[in-house]
């Protein structure tokens, strides 16, 4: 992120993402990316890496076994052991689906800014360079407003996504763990 001298190696993604074997009984932390770093700039994102992995697992709680484990194993515990810190890494606002689903706001200058750390990180992995235009985080995920009992979806967003899953539907995917992982 700087051009300070590498005194560290910063995990991408963080190493909190993934569970420790002997949680889950297999290795999900060997053969991790890890990029050059100063001590400031990896120290200093660890607070920033928790609440990331708090907005993560909202979504990959529902998809996979290792996101269960970490949401429950991790992230409950560590919400019940400091409150007042997990409490503000989202804003309840209220009930959908007659009451079967919250609806929670996220600090979207927070995400997008550990998103765009995470990209960068990943590029320079990747291409032994660094990315110097812009990052903009986009969501199915993320949505607009609440009526009628339903999210409302931010159309621009929708539209962004489908142009750009067009565009690189012919990119090899890197990284990609197996379903269920």
């Amino acid at each position: 992120m700087c051009d300070s001298p590498e005194t560290s190696r910063e995990h991408a993604p963080p190493l909190c993402f993934f569970p420790q074997a002997n949680d889950i009984g297999r290795d999900l932390r060997r053969n991790l990316v890890t990029v050059p770093s100063c001590d400031r700039h990896n120290s200093r994102k660890s607070k920033d890496d928790e609440y990331f992995r708090a907005v993560i697992l909202m979504t990959a709680a529902q998809d996979s076994d290792t996101g269960r484990h970490q949401f429950f194993r991790k992230f409950i515990p560590a919400s019940a052991r400091m409150p007042h810190a997990h409490r503000s890494f989202f804003a309840d606002k209220g009930t959908i689906a007659e009451g079967k689903s919250h609806v929670l706001q996220i600090d979207r200058q927070r995400f997008d800014g550990c998103v765009d750390h995470l990209a960068r990180a990943l590029f320079f992995a990747a291409f032994q360079r660094k990315w110097n235009l812009p990052i903009n985080a986009i969501s199915p995920n993320f949505f607009s407003g609440i009526a009628s009992d339903n999210v409302l979806m931010h159309q621009p967003t929708m539209d962004t996504i489908q142009v750009s899953r067009q565009f690189l539907a012919s990119e090899t995917v890197r990284g990609r763990k197996p379903r269920g992982v």
